[in-house]
C-alpha cells in the first residue's frame, strides 16, 4: 500500500483537507463502499484548549475487473485542537470525545489502479468533573438515570513492620509507597477494600552504592457505610498519608510505618425526575423508555462424570449488554451455573458451565443507537434433582429490565433539602471537524507475506415459529368451511449470528353459520422469531422465506370464538461472497508471530479452492506500530474441521522504524 498526499483548501471554511490516494492490489470497476471506524483516542488538557487525537481503521470494498468483491485494510489518523474556555488542567477533570466520521468522499482514478480520498471527522468534546449536590425533584420533569448517594466515609490503615534489606545498609535515603486496590466488595451497612503497597526502599550499602529493593505487602479495611447493600456501586481510592521508616543498628534491616486514607462512596443507580432551572449544567441520561421480559433457556449440560444423583445447580448472569433497534432492544448475555451432583463413588462434584443467550424485547417507538442499562436478575434453576448420568437438562431463568436512555445536557435546580446525587458538572464543550490522514508505511527489513481468500459461501437454516391466536365470531358458527392463509409484510435483521424475523399472516377464514350461510372473515396475525444461523456475518445480503406449513383450528365456546395454531416454517439463506485479504506470515526482526491453521478457499488466477492454510491471528513484538484485524466465520482445523466460527485475522501491519 502506498500513499501520496496534497493539500487543497476549502472556499467555505478557508481550512486545509487531506487527500488520501491509496495504489489498490488489482484493478478495480467499482468501489463496493469503505468502512471506517475510529480504533482509538487519546485526550490532553492545556490551558483553554483540549487536544483529541486518534486513528481510523478502514476497510475498502471494491469490484475487480473478475466482478468479484474484494476487500483492502488501511489505517489513517486524525488530531483535532478545540478550545474550551475556562478549561484548566486537573486530576479531577474528565475529558469526553466522540469523534465519528461524518463523510467519506472517495473517487476512482481512470484506471482503476487508485482510489483517492476525503475522510472528514466531526469531533465533539464535553469536559465535566464529578461532583456531589442536593437536586431538586420535579414529578413533571425529565426522568433521568441518577446516582444516589447513599454515604461515603474515609478509614486508615496502619501497616507496619520490618524489612530484611538484601545487603546491609548504612542509610536508607527513602521509601516511596503506592497503594493499588484490587478488590472492593459492598455488604450489608459495610464496604471491604483490598489491595496490596507498593514500596520501594532505596538505601546506600557498606560501598556506599546505592540500591533499591520493592516490597509488596497486602492489605484490607472495612468501613462502615449504613444503608449499603451488596449489588450497589462502590468508588474507592487510596492515598498516602504518611511513610515513617527507621533503620536498625545492624544495617541489615528497615522498620517501616505506611498510613492510609481509604475513601469509598457508595451509590446507587436511581430513576429520578429532576427539576429544570439554571442552577447547575449536567451530563447525564435521559430515559426514553423502560422494558422487562423474563427468558427461559432450556439446557442440556453434559457431565464429566455420571450422575446418580444432582444435589443443587447455583445460577448467576454476567457480561448482559443490550442494544437498540427500531422498536426492540436487543439483549445478549452467559448464564454461569455451577452444578453440584453426586457421582457414582458418592463423592459430590461441582462443574461449572457457561451458556450464552439472547433475547429481545419489543418497545414501541424506541430507535436504534440509544443506550442501553440492563439489569439481569437470575431465578432459581428449574431441574429434576432424580436425573441420572452424563447428560443433564434444566431450564434457566431470568427476569431483566433495561432502561432505554440517551446522553443530554441539561440545566437543573438544586435544593439545599433534596436528595444528594453525584453527577457530572459540565465545565464546558466544544467540536471540530478535521480531516483524517494517511499513515506512511515504512520500508524494513520485515517482510510480510498476504493471501486472497473467499468468505462466504451459502448459508442456510429453517426454524419452525409456532403462533396461537383465536378470532371472536360476531356470529355463532357451526362449521369452518376453509382457510386461506399467505405471509405478508417479511423483515428481517441480522444480530450476531442470528437473525430476527418479523411479518405477518394474513387469513381468509371462511365459515358457515347458523343460517347456512357461509361468511367471510379476515385477520392479520403478527408473528416474530429468532433463527440461529451459524457463519452468517453482519451486513451479509440474505434471502428469508416464510411459509405456512400447517394450520390447526378449532371452533370453541360454543361456536363464538376459532382457536388457531398456525406453524410456520422461516428458510434464511446467505449467498454472498466476499474476497478478503489477509496476512499468512511475516518475517523480520522484533516480530512475533501467532497462526491458526484453517480450511479456505485461496483465490489466484485459477477458480478458487479449498486448501489448509495458516493464517496470522496475532502479531505482537516491539518492532509491530499498528496491526489491522477482522473477524470472518472461518472453518479451523483442530484435530478434524471446527466452524465456521468467527476469527479475528489480520489482515494489515505497520512497522516501526
Amino acid at each position: 500500500m502506498s500513499y501520496a498526499s496534497h493539500r487543497c483548501c476549502s472556499d467555505a471554511t478557508h481550512r486545509s483537507c487531506s487527500e488520501m490516494t491509496i495504489t489498490l492490489p488489482i484493478p478495480a470497476i467499482k468501489i463496493k463502499e469503505i468502512r471506517a471506524h475510529v480504533d482509538s483516542i487519546t485526550t490532553h488538557v492545556i490551558s483553554g484548549k483540549v487536544i483529541v487525537q486518534g486513528t481510523l481503521q478502514k476497510q475498502v470494498f471494491f469490484v475487480g475487473e473478475d466482478n468479484i468483491v474484494h476487500h483492502f485494510p488501511e489505517v489513517a489518523r486524525f488530531s483535532a485542537l478545540i478550545e474550551i474556555p475556562g478549561v484548566e488542567p486537573g486530576p479531577e477533570v474528565v475529558v469526553q470525545a466522540h469523534p465519528r466520521i461524518f463523510n467519506i468522499i472517495a473517487t476512482l482514478s481512470p484506471d482503476g489502479t487508485q482510489i483517492t480520498q476525503k475522510v472528514i471527522v466531526d469531533v465533539d468534546v464535553t469536559v465535566t468533573e464529578f461532583t456531589q449536590v442536593r437536586l431538586a425533584e420535579d414529578p413533571e420533569g425529565p426522568s433521568v438515570l441518577a446516582e444516589e448517594v447513599i454515604g461515603e466515609d474515609t478509614g486508615q490503615v496502619l501497616e507496619s513492620g520490618t524489612v530484611t534489606l538484601v545487603t546491609p545498609a548504612v542509610k536508607v535515603t527513602e521509601i516511596r509507597a503506592n497503594p493499588e486496590i484490587t478488590q472492593v466488595t459492598v455488604k450489608e451497612d459495610k464496604v471491604v477494600v483490598q489491595g496490596n503497597i507498593l514500596k520501594q526502599i532505596f538505601f546506600i550499602d557498606l560501598d556506599q552504592v546505592g540500591r533499591h529493593q520493592a516490597v509488596v505487602v497486602p492489605f484490607a479495611i472495612m468501613i462502615d457505610i449504613p444503608g449499603a447493600q451488596p449489588g450497589m456501586n462502590v468508588q474507592a481510592r487510596a492515598t498516602v498519608a504518611d511513610v515513617a521508616f527507621t533503620l536498625d543498628p545492624t544495617g541489615a534491616s528497615v522498620f517501616q510505618e505506611v498510613v492510609l486514607d481509604v475513601f469509598v462512596k457508595v451509590t446507587e443507580t436511581v430513576q429520578v425526575s429532576l427539576e429544570l432551572g439554571d442552577d447547575l449544567t449536567i451530563k447525564t441520561e435521559v430515559v426514553l423508555g423502560v422494558a422487562s421480559t423474563q427468558i427461559m433457556e432450556e439446557v442440556t449440560v453434559v457431565l464429566a462424570q455420571p450422575a446418580i444423583k444432582i444435589k443443587d445447580i447455583d445460577l448467576v448472569v454476567q457480561d448482559v449488554r443490550g442494544r437498540t433497534i427500531a422498536d426492540k432492544v436487543i439483549v445478549q448475555g452467559v448464564f454461569v451455573k455451577d452444578v453440584y451432583y453426586i457421582n457414582e463413588d458418592d463423592v459430590e462434584v461441582l462443574e461449572s458451565f457457561t451458556i450464552p443467550f439472547s433475547t429481545f424485547i419489543p418497545s414501541p417507538g424506541i430507535t436504534p443507537g440509544l443506550n442501553v442499562l440492563v439489569l439481569a436478575q437470575a431465578l432459581p434453576v428449574v431441574f429434576d434433582p432424580l436425573q441420572t448420568g452424563t447428560e443433564i437438562t434444566e431450564k434457566d431463568l431470568a427476569e431483566i429490565e433495561v432502561f432505554m436512555t440517551e446522553t443530554r445536557i441539561i440545566d437543573v435546580e438544586t435544593d439545599a433539602e433534596g436528595t444528594t446525587f453525584k453527577v457530572r458538572q459540565v465545565i464546558g464543550e466544544g467540536t471540530a471537524q478535521v480531516c483524517a490522514e494517511g499513515i506512511t508505511v515504512p520500508v524494513l527489513p520485515i517482510t510480510i507475506e498476504f493471501a486472497r481468500i473467499r468468505v462466504g459461501e451459502a448459508v442456510e437454516a429453517e426454524k419452525q415459529l409456532l403462533v396461537e391466536n383465536c378470532i371472536c365470531l360476531p356470529f355463532i358458527a357451526k362449521k369452518i368451511k376453509s382457510v386461506e392463509s399467505s405471509v405478508q409484510n417479511v423483515t428481517w435483521e441480522i444480530v450476531g449470528e442470528q437473525v430476527i424475523v418479523e411479518g405477518e399472516v394474513k387469513k381468509d377464514v371462511f365459515v358457515v353459520g347458523l343460517d347456512n350461510i357461509v361468511h367471510h372473515v379476515q385477520e392479520i396475525v403478527p408473528f416474530s422469531g429468532i433463527v440461529d444461523v451459524p457463519g452468517i456475518v453482519e451486513g451479509a445480503e440474505v434471502s428469508v422465506a416464510v411459509e405456512v406449513e400447517s394450520l390447526v383450528q378449532n371452533l370453541v365456546c360454543g361456536g363464538s370464538r376459532i382457536q388457531q395454531l398456525i406453524i410456520l416454517l422461516v428458510t434464511v439463506t446467505s449467498t454472498e461472497a466476499q474476497i478478503f485479504t489477509v496476512v499468512v506470515d511475516v518475517i523480520g526482526p522484533g516480530v512475533f508471530v501467532t497462526k491458526t491453521k484453517v480450511l479456505v478457499d485461496v483465490v489466484d488466477d485459477g477458480i478458487p479452492e479449498p486448501v489448509p492454510l495458516d493464517v496470522v491471528t496475532e502479531l505482537t513484538g516491539p518492532n509491530v506500530d499498528t496491526v489491522t484485524k477482522e473477524t470472518i466465520p472461518l472453518i479451523v482445523i483442530v484435530n478434524g474441521t471446527v466452524g465456521p466460527i468467527p476469527v479475528s485475522v489480520v489482515t494489515n501491519a505497520t512497522f516501526k522504524i
